[in-house]
């Protein structure tokens, strides 16, 4: 009985240690199974395509278009007198052109030659008689003036060539005095400089190095057979004989080199004497010349005085009779040069024709307006005016350059590429706007801007590198294989996702460049990630499924897809979490 009550205990002993074996089995279950799954995330799939173009990296900035306007001017600036309005012609008709028609409509792109206002041909005719009719009345006016020069200047011309050849008398005598003057003043002045060359010849040979070592020697030999004579025993004749003839030889050597330096001496004494005469006598000669001048001056100044009034009347009549003819000549031009101006805007058809080519942004006037002013006609952008002026940070602007090219890509046109060149960049900081230092950067579009309007926003890359003509995909398409190699995940022929090995180059961080291992047109798979809990909807809503956008130039959408046979694996918490070789 007591073994039966033990076997029972075992039992029961046994059941409660199997049951807290599963109760932990179901807890690790749960903590290392289930668990993970229920906050887990879910990876799905978008498809994209393998794309070929140019990969481009830069800086991207983002501006609109600024229009530099040219104009169609109206530039006839006629003015007309009080007397042109008593012709008995109704005032604007005959006074101003008036504009019968209008051909350009704002917003319309124009080509050089094309008609945009017609002129009407009743204001044209009655404007030309007015033009021609001043430029008449220019022309009576000028022969007149030239009539009365012609007239009066002869007669102040004859009192005043006599009154000059009087002058001219005094003047020729005046001449004459003067030049024989100073003729015997500049002859002084030649004497004076043969005496003071004299002079210098002579100060040179006193200063002559050699000649001063010959008197330098000449007397010391002088002195020493001075010398020994004097020491000499004159009883012993034959010594004291040889002796007094060196000494006479020393003697005369000496005194002749002596007396030739006093010459010298001499000369520069008279040659100095000479010229103090000589001075004496060219400010003698100058008093006279100053007399005679003097004199000659007086008769010179008694005969100009007799005629300067005919001079006076003379000059002011020429000048004033010049003057009026100028005058009349340059109206006469100014009223010729109206019409030929006038002509030209009429033309043959009275039609004005556009001189370029461009997006009109203006019209000034309309059918009825009368051009009573000078001014703009009509505005107009040229092809070669449309600029975008960006903001490019400190950071940036050192990578930039006048003549850069840049890539353009308008709002408008996502799906074409246009090209510009940086043609200013301002060095004066501008941070109005922001505490971040931006320095304005302004950009001519380049090519074809027949599709462009001011104010069209646009994306700008200033190009630091690129790569042309390459295969590519999202960046994110690529992933990591076990073995490290580089990968994507593309569909094959049956439909089934799988991994491929390929080769990359050159990525801008949004696009890599293949160079092996896909063909254009191939599809990848980009990986997203949606939280466990949220929805493939809800992934939709928040953005979360939107395409990779990159910068290749033809860089498309992506669609956001489930390759065949992994419908299943959408969903919610607790699916299966799709773990692949570098994946997220």
């Amino acid at each position: 009985m007591k073994q039966k009550h033990t076997s029972k205990k075992f039992v029961i002993r046994l059941l409660l240690a199997v049951l807290a074996f599963l109760m932990l089995a179901g807890v690790c279950v749960y903590t290392v199974f289930i668990r993970p799954n229920l906050h887990g995330d879910t990876v799905i799939y978008k498809e994209s395509q393998v794309q070929k173009g140019n990969l481009v990296q830069g800086i991207m900035e983002s501006g609109s278009i600024a229009l530099q306007e040219s104009h169609i001017n109206y530039e006839l600036e006629i003015n007309y007198s009080e007397e042109d309005d008593d012709d008995g012609e109704d005032e604007e008709t005959s006074r101003y052109l008036q504009i019968e028609e209008v051909y350009a409509v704002q917003g319309q792109r124009m080509k050089e030659g094309d008609p945009l206002f017609k002129i009407s041909r009743d204001s044209i005719d009655a404007v030309r008689r007015k033009l021609q009719k001043a430029k008449s009345e220019a022309q009576l006016e000028l022969a007149d003036a030239r009539s009365d020069y012609n007239t009066q200047a002869r007669s102040a011309k004859s009192t005043y060539s006599a009154s000059k050849a009087e002058a001219d008398t005094a003047s020729r005598s005046l001449a004459a005095t003067t030049n024989r003057l100073q003729q015997e003043i500049e002859l002084l002045y030649g004497d004076i400089q043969v005496l003071e060359a004299e002079i210098n010849d002579y100060n040179e040979k006193l200063t002559d190095e050699d000649t001063l070592e010959d008197y330098s020697d000449l007397k010391y030999a002088f002195e020493k057979a001075k010398e020994k004579l004097e020491e000499t025993d004159a009883s012993s004749v034959a010594a004291y004989t040889a002796n007094y003839s060196s000494f006479q030889n020393a003697k005369t050597a000496f005194e002749e080199l002596d007396d030739r330096l006093q010459g010298y001496r001499d000369g520069i004494e008279e040659n100095q004497e000479q010229i103090l005469e000589k001075l004496e006598q060219i400010n003698q000669s100058q008093a006279d010349l100053s007399r005679e001048q003097l004199s000659a001056q007086q008769s010179y100044d008694s005969a100009v005085l007799n005629g300067s009034l005919a001079g006076d009347i003379y000059g002011y009549t020429v000048d004033d009779l010049a003057g009026t003819v100028e005058e009349a000549q340059a109206a006469v031009e100014e009223a010729q040069s109206l019409l030929d101006d006038f002509e030209a805007f009429v033309g043959t058809d009275g039609i004005v024709y556009a001189d370029g080519s461009g997006l009109i942004t203006e019209v000034a006037y309309e059918s009825g307006d009368r051009l009573m002013n000078t001014g703009a006609m009509l505005s107009y952008v040229k092809e070669e005016d449309y600029t975008i002026t960006i903001d490019v940070s400190e950071e940036d602007i050192s990578y930039i350059n006048v003549g850069d090219t840049v890539d353009i890509e308008f709002n408008a046109y996502p799906d074409e590429l246009c090209s510009g060149i940086v043609s200013a960049v301002t060095t004066t900081a501008d941070s109005s706007y922001s505490s971040t230092v931006n320095y304005p950067v302004t950009i001519r579009i380049e090519g074809d801007t027949g599709k462009l309007y001011g104010g069209m926003t646009a994306d700008i890359t200033f190009v630091t590198d690129r790569a042309e003509d390459v295969l590519y995909v999202s960046a994110k398409a690529i992933v990591t294989g076990e073995d490290g190699s580089t990968c994507v995940y593309i569909k094959n022929a049956e439909g089934e996702m799988e991994l491929k090995t390929v080769t990359t180059g050159f990525s801008n961080g949004s696009e890599t460049e293949i160079t092996d291992g896909l063909s254009e047109g191939d599809t990848v798979y980009i990986a997203s990630t949606v939280s466990a809990g949220q929805s493939e909807e809800s992934l939709k809503q928040t953005g979360g499924s939107r395409p990779e956008q990159g910068t290749g130039e033809n860089a498309g959408d992506g669609e956001e897809v489930f390759p065949d046979g992994m419908g299943d694996f959408q969903g919610g918490p607790g699916e299966m979490n799709l773990d692949f070789p570098g994946m997220p």
